[in-house]
């Protein structure tokens, strides 16, 4: 499958008409910076273009609960704090839950959201 089939995945085995999902599928692709790559196969993509399709096919469905292990381990600096940002516009508007795990703690300084902190073996629980 392409990028965009890969990313339109959920919505058509939810029976969405692709002319219903195609703008949104298109937009958040632009928005994370796969637009030019819509229509590349897997193995054309870098890790971090994998791992950025992974995040838009994981929200394009708009789930209650997003769990996302290390998102931004293969990005650059620069996607990672869009990529946090996005993260933050689906709770915001959405009212998506997102449960985040990263070793990227500055990376979060920028949002007022709890933390949950395993340090030598104990959750830490800051609000």
């Amino acid at each position: 499958l392409t990028t965009f089939e890969n990313v339109a995945l959920p919505l058509r085995v939810l029976g969405q008409p692709e002319s219903e999902y195609r703008p949104n599928v298109t937009e958040l692709l632009e928005w994370v910076g796969l637009g030019e790559r819509m229509n590349a196969l897997p193995s054309l993509l870098s890790g971090g273009e994998k791992q950025r399709a992974a995040i838009a096919r994981a929200v394009i469905a708009r789930p209650k609960i997003l769990l996302a292990d290390e998102p931004t381990g293969n990005v650059d600096p620069d996607l990672s704090s869009r990529l946090v940002h996005l993260f933050a516009e689906l709770n915001r508007t959405l009212g998506m839950t997102i449960i985040l795990a990263t070793h990227e703690l500055p990376l979060l300084d920028k949002f007022n959201y709890p933390r949950m902190l395993l340090s030598k073996g104990e959750l830490v629980i800051h609000d």
